[in-house]
């Protein structure tokens, strides 16, 4: 069995067990997971949990501080529909916006409403292939964009450049984890694509499907807009880590943003509409479902996302005690954005099969082998 046959396997029998197992199965082993906050499920290796089972944030009744509130969403998505409905036709060649499609359900989403709504904005889909696609989003990909009808460009760098990239991370972690390095310099590198494909051919927006929690706490912005200054700027460095210390070579370091290099009017604006959206991740998934887009077994985040998904939260689990992607899924319970139970067993387990090696063992030698890497190398010990 080739390793994507045994990552999607992976990925399956992970999603049964978190489902039909697992809720039996934890009462037995309650003493090899960490406590969870009753309310949000956040981790006692995260937050502090009092002795009534509520973490901080809950125990305080701030839970829903950060909620925007809905004349905020209102008026963002009135400015977001005017940069909309401006650019309709704009774009000096073919093409208005780039829109990024992984395949997953955010992506779909997106695509569809914009195409529904401005039906005279011209779209140009863009994948990159990490070299760690999960293959049912590869598979969802070409079926999609035939449903679409938009127009797609697959873009495949040398896997030799991500396998540097994610090897240096992996072993470089910033004190947020695995989702804060490694797969925050992914997507890093994914809008750095798309900016020089729009520098290149004279594209005035890029679209990009991060959630309203992805866009705060990944990107650290409070807007469904990238700031100008920003897309003006080389990139230097990435999850705080400096390119010139991940690569060795100029040509790697080229590969990034230099938006220096290009004149202003050449640098698309950089949109992240389902900030402004702001929806349950409920809504979206429903959405896609009754377009005829994808079905639950298509649109699962665990069987979507790339494959170096399960290591990195093994990784996490021996250096944190949790997964760094806890962060965004418990601020999206607290908010009411996300169901309580589904994301506490799907993060119990991963506790559990990261400490035992259950079901990820075998993957997650896979994916060190790749990088090039041992469990030595990164701090795993299954026991």
């Amino acid at each position: 069995m080739d390793s994507q046959a045994e990552s999607i396997r992976t990925a399956r029998l992970f999603e049964f067990y978190v489902h039909y197992i697992w809720p039996i199965h934890r009462r037995l082993v309650r003493r090899r997971i960490a406590r969870r906050c009753r309310s949000c499920a956040a981790s006692e290796k995260m937050i502090f949990l009092d002795s009534s089972g509520l973490c901080e944030l809950c125990g305080k009744g701030n839970s829903s501080a950060q909620v925007k509130p809905a004349s905020e969403s209102r008026s963002q998505e009135s400015a977001l529909n005017e940069i909309l409905h401006h650019y309709q036709g704009k774009g000096a060649f073919q093409y208005d916006a780039i829109c990024l499609f992984s395949g997953g359900k955010d992506s779909t989403y997106m695509i569809h409403r914009i195409q529904s709504e401005f039906p005279r904005l011209r779209l140009l889909a863009y994948t990159i292939d990490n070299g760690f696609m999960s293959p049912v989003a590869k598979d969802n990909m070409y079926e999609l964009i035939g449903k679409l009808h938009v127009d797609h460009i697959f873009a495949r760098p040398d896997k030799e450049f991500y396998k540097r990239l994610f090897r240096y991370c992996i072993t470089h972690l910033n004190e947020r984890g695995g989702y804060f390095t490694l797969d925050f310099s992914d997507g890093e590198f994914m809008l750095d694509s798309a900016r020089t494909v729009a520098a290149e051919k004279k594209i005035p927006l890029i679209l990009c499907g991060y959630s309203l929690y992805q866009v705060q706490n990944g990107l650290n912005l409070h807007d469904f807009e990238s700031p100008r200054t920003r897309e003006l700027t080389d990139r230097k460095d990435t999850a705080g880590l400096l390119l010139t210390d991940i690569f060795s070579n100029e040509k790697d370091v080229q590969r990034w943003w230099h938006g220096q290099s290009w004149a202003p009017e050449r640098v698309a604006r950089l949109l992240f509409p389902l900030y402004a959206w702001d929806l349950e991740e409920s809504e979206i998934k429903q959405k896609v479902t009754e377009w005829k887009l994808l079905t639950a077994k298509a649109y699962s985040p665990i069987v979507t996302n790339h494959q170096l998904i399960p290591l990195v939260g093994v990784v996490d689990v021996h250096r944190l005690g949790y997964s760094s992607f806890e962060v965004e899924f418990c601020r999206m319970i607290r908010e009411g954005k996300a169901d309580r139970e589904e994301w506490q067993y799907t993060f119990e387990f991963l506790e559990y099969a990261a400490k035992t090696g259950l079901f990820v063992r075998k993957i997650v030698v896979e994916l060190l082998k790749e990088l090039d890497l041992t469990a030595q190398d990164v701090g795993v010990k299954f026991t």
